[in-house]
């Protein structure tokens, strides 16, 4: 079998996921401006652009003395001169905390889906969706009760007072 050969004029435009991550410090007007300069400059080099806003998280550890961030991702096609010259343009950016270039994989993209959850804490958790099967299976076995304990604040500061003006410590 010979290998196909493609003239050199024809170039092969693949899929790609930018995710960006800026700083938490600007308001929500000023990121969208910085993102939308940042679509611009990748627009310049590639087609077909997807933004996507993930929100504002707190970041797993400090960049820059900065705790939260904006989260982006652009989905765009491009070829793969172009994404570095996309990529080198990024670092130039001072407003980026973090930027990655990867390939954009539609099977495993389409494939997983992404639920959050929120417990009682209010800690929000990212997991992946089950399949319609596995939901119904899990929605049809009634979740344990969870034994909530009601604080009341006011009972709460009232019995702190009175230990402070007694000058007395229970159980002691």
């Amino acid at each position: 079998m010979a290998r196909q050969t493609f003239p050199s004029f024809i170039t092969i435009m693949k899929k790609y996921e930018l995710l960006l991550v800026l700083p938490g410090t600007l308001d929500e007007k000023e990121a969208g401006k910085q993102v939308e300069e940042i679509k611009t400059l990748v627009s310049a080099n590639s087609q077909d652009i997807e933004l996507n806003n993930l929100g504002k998280v707190r970041l797993a550890y400090p960049i820059k003395q900065i705790r939260y961030g904006y989260y982006y991702t652009l989905v765009f096609n491009a070829e793969p001169a172009a994404v570095k010259v996309i990529s080198e343009k990024l670092k130039l950016r001072p407003d980026v905390l973090r930027s990655m270039i990867s390939h954009f994989n539609t099977n495993i993209t389409a494939a997983k889906k992404i639920a959050y959850t929120t417990n009682e804490v209010g800690v929000t958790t990212m997991m992946e969706k089950e399949s319609e099967k596995e939901e119904k299976v899990r929605t049809e076995v009634p979740p344990a009760p969870t034994a909530a304990k009601v604080v009341d604040l006011k009972a709460i500061d009232d019995k702190l007072n009175e230990i402070l003006d007694n000058n007395v410590i229970p159980g002691v």
